[in-house]
């Protein structure tokens, strides 16, 4: 049976990281994000076995559609949404105060963290269940855990997502399903590093690369 794997908010760091390890065993791939180019990119380094699909995770409905369409065309084995970030116009992830996100950059950044998040879950459950099998993970960080406020609807999205995978574990474990949280910590990938005062001082920190990640301590 063919095995496939959805990645939701692919970016070229944590996304492709994934896509290259599962393509090497096999998978059958799909990757989604709101830029076409941004995909094709991670294609290009692919190579052959991956399906991009452009899909706004700041809009649940795409990702519900998206995942719904998957999930009745062939067994979804491994749902990862990425923990896609939204991003400056500089394409930079800054430090901002509560006071200086509007009402819409907070709904939209819960979209993206969260909403989607458990909307892509919902989605693909049906088909996991009917088949007693299947694998959601989802990228948490250590905002959900130790929250800053100069982050702080990112950390409120990542304490859900560790909230999502707590209280789904043991109902779905019974139906064959497996759920967790990949907790990645210091990280140096095309995101962190657009700032280079950011990157500078990852580096210091000695900051993994996407593609040191242990993800079979995660997969398994």
């Amino acid at each position: 049976m063919s095995k496939s794997l959805l990645v939701i908010g692919s970016g070229p760091g944590i996304g492709l990281a994934t896509a290259q390890r599962f393509l090497k065993e096999g998978y059958n791939i799909v990757l989604s994000s709101r830029s076409i180019s941004n995909l094709q990119a991670q294609a290009a380094q692919l190579g052959a076995g991956v399906t991009l699909v452009e899909a706004d995770a700041a809009r649940p409905g795409q990702i519900d559609e998206l995942v719904s369409r998957l999930a009745a065309a062939g067994p979804l084995t491994i749902l990862y949404n990425a923990g896609v970030l939204r991003y400056d116009a500089e394409g930079n992830l800054r430090p901002l105060p509560l006071s200086g996100h509007t009402a819409g950059e907070i709904q939209s950044d819960m979209a993206i963290n969260l909403t989607s998040a458990m909307v892509a879950i919902r989605a693909a459950l049906p088909a996991m269940t009917a088949r007693g099998e299947g694998t959601i993970l989802l990228t948490g960080g250590g905002f959900g855990v130790n929250p800053s406020p100069d982050f702080l609807p990112l950390s409120v999205g990542k304490a859900g997502i560790r909230a999502i995978a707590q209280g789904l574990f043991a109902p779905l474990k019974e139906q064959g399903i497996h759920i967790g949280t990949v907790t990645v910590g210091r990280l140096v990938s095309p995101g962190s590093a657009a700032a280079r005062e950011i990157a500078e001082l990852f580096w210091q920190m000695n900051a993994a690369r996407p593609e040191d990640w242990r993800w079979e301590q995660a997969f398994g």
